[in-house]
């Protein structure tokens, strides 16, 4: 196990710089938090202007904080953003995505990308990292996909495909994020990406119930035991994208007979939450008892 652990280490230290993860706790700050949303429905409005034209565009949105910068051509999708002078992040970055058209190169069914790093500076050095696997940024790539196929077909005529969906199943179960935050985002989005099939109503209810439940459990979810927490994160990475891809490859046919099982798998999931949820309000209960005992034993007998 040791040796294993040494390899991999070994391994990791000859990786280029480029194409090292960055540590998600650089991306976690409020200013970045705004940034990355606020490039989600840039690229997304974008895609709802579409008229079908593949065209070349240059394109910029520029903030107090960041700008943000998109050039469209026959082969590529760039975008680029940087921060401003003004920004409050504490960690200052320029970050550039580079997307081929999907019918230029493809992989998984939707359009591959070229690079994805951010530049940042850290204790006086410069720094470069790969952003391909990062958790916060898939709501960028999903709408970097999604205007390459508006740009050829509309943005009112793209209908999410089911290559998509499968590649952010694939995403999901292959996060390797613990924290429970970063996979109830790229749940969301799972779940938002969902609604654009025609999905019957109850169960997308169902799905958007079940992460408000997780929502609820974010605060503490550090109390519930290790079962319970592997089954949360595997529910969100795995088992919720496995039975809904499933479901929606069926023909219109098998998908009404299979309706109402995947309800009742759903609801099955949502009561198990439920169960974590009242679990975990006996455990702040217990907190709160003990906490009352030890300031009672510590100033329950005062000197006269």
């Amino acid at each position: 196990m040791l040796k294993s652990m040494q390899d991999s280490a070994f391994m990791r230290f000859f990786i280029p710089s480029h194409k090292k993860p960055i540590d998600e706790h650089l991306l976690s700050d409020d200013t970045t938090s705004r940034l990355i949303a606020d490039t989600e429905r840039f690229l997304s409005k974008l895609v709802d202007k579409a008229d079908g034209r593949n065209q070349k565009r240059n394109l910029r949105r520029k903030q107090k904080e960041w700008t943000i910068k998109l050039r469209i051509n026959y082969k590529q999708i760039k975008l680029f953003i940087q921060d401003s002078r003004y920004s409050s992040s504490p960690v200052h970055k320029r970050i550039t995505i580079s997307c081929y058209r999907k019918y230029v190169k493809e992989e998984n069914g939707v359009a591959a990308f070229k690079e994805a790093t951010i530049h940042f500076l850290k204790d006086g050095r410069s720094h470069v990292r790969s952003l391909k696997d990062s958790p916060q940024f898939r709501g960028v790539f999903y709408q970097i996909y999604r205007l390459d196929q508006a740009y050829v077909h509309g943005g009112k005529q793209v209908k999410t495909s089911l290559e998509l969906l499968s590649n952010q199943e694939k995403q999901l179960s292959a996060s390797y994020t613990d924290d429970i935050r970063l996979l109830v985002e790229e749940s969301k989005r799972y779940v938002e990406t969902i609604r654009h099939f025609s999905i019957d109503g109850m169960i997308e209810n169902r799905l958007l119930r079940i992460t408000q439940h997780v929502q609820k459990l974010q605060s503490d979810f550090h109390f519930l035991d290790f079962e319970q927490r592997h089954t949360v994160r595997r529910m969100l990475r795995e088992d919720i994208p496995k039975l809904l891809n499933m479901y929606l490859s069926l023909s219109l046919k098998h998908q009404l007979e299979q309706k109402e099982n995947v309800f009742v798998s759903l609801s099955k999931m949502e009561l198990t939450l439920i169960t974590y949820t009242k679990y975990l309000e006996e455990v702040r209960l217990e907190h709160m008892n003990h906490l009352i005992r030890l300031q009672s034993k510590r100033y329950g007998n005062q000197p006269d």
